[in-house]
């Protein structure tokens, strides 16, 4: 299962991730960075994404065919696992479904370069897991887990036990299940994996807890910004007061702006740097 980990700068002054609070050398406490994989189910999660076994000398040029055909989740930045309130708790991440990415080119694209890889090397290891599939890997996707047990030594214990998450780990929450076939993206969803409706409706929170009172046009005008296309359309129904067709100074075409208080908010209630909504900020 996923462990919590923290950061520690006291290795000679470089900065390293353990399953324990305290520092082996200094005994000072880390910062907590939030939960991660073990670097089993790594391995497990690479074998469901690409049917092909992530250990063995085809891992080179599997890596430099699959580059840039996907791309990592934003909600849970790679890590296919969210840390929850006072980070206690943790859960597979709902919108790559636990795999810490999301497909970005057609899946005839994907085919081809996974069987340029098996004819390259043929060996059956190419494509059996580096796991048995009885390897322990959590419980099913979408539940909450918590660190238990909550007494000390056992939670220290439990961070004895863990083993340090792989920079590039991401995990598929029901590991032994028959691999899907890999699509471009999925129906209502944006390519950073953010599910539109979602987007809707986080506008629509921002807006009913900003209010609609905003000064868009003229001098004195607030902070304004354009949105990403793919997340415009849905921003303006979710905040349908809060946005006004507006040609800048300097441009030659009108825009849809929308305060960028009201951005900024509902980028909090989707768990995103704001940066991934906006396109400019006029």
């Amino acid at each position: 299962m996923p462990q919590p980990y923290w950061n520690h700068v006291c290795y000679g002054l470089r900065e390293v991730l353990r399953t324990s609070p305290e520092c082996g050398r200094c005994a000072r406490r880390g910062a907590f960075v939030g939960w991660r994989l073990a670097w089993w189910e790594a391995l497990r999660v690479y074998h469901y994404v690409y049917s092909l076994n992530p250990i063995g000398p085809h891992r080179d040029l599997a890596d430099r065919l699959f580059a840039g055909m996907r791309n990592p989740c934003i909600r849970c930045g790679g890590r296919a696992v969210l840390t929850l309130g006072d980070g206690s708790a943790w859960r597979s991440c709902p919108e790559c479904e636990g795999t810490g990415g999301i497909w970005t080119r057609p899946f005839a694209e994907i085919d081809a370069a996974r069987r340029q890889v098996v004819a390259r090397w043929p060996s059956p290891g190419t494509q059996e897991p580096a796991m048995r599939s009885d390897t322990p890997t959590g419980a099913s996707r979408g539940a909450v887990h918590d660190r238990v047990p909550h007494s000390d030594a056992g939670s220290q214990a439990i961070y004895e036990r863990g083993r340090e998450a792989r920079a590039h780990a991401t995990v598929r929450a029901r590991h032994t299940a028959p691999r899907r076939s890999a699509i471009p993206r999925r129906k209502g969803y944006s390519s950073h994996g953010l599910k539109l409706a979602d987007v809707q409706r986080a506008f629509a929170e921002a807006e009913q807890l900003l209010g609609t009172t905003w000064q868009l046009k003229g001098r004195g005008h607030c902070r304004r910004v354009s949105l990403d296309a793919r997340y415009s359309t849905y921003a303006a129904r979710g905040a349908a007061r809060s946005w006004a067709w507006i040609t800048p100074h300097g441009s030659m075409s009108a825009r849809r702006l929308m305060p960028r208080a009201i951005v900024k908010q509902a980028a909090k209630v989707l768990g995103v740097p704001a940066r991934v909504l906006i396109s400019r900020e006029f």
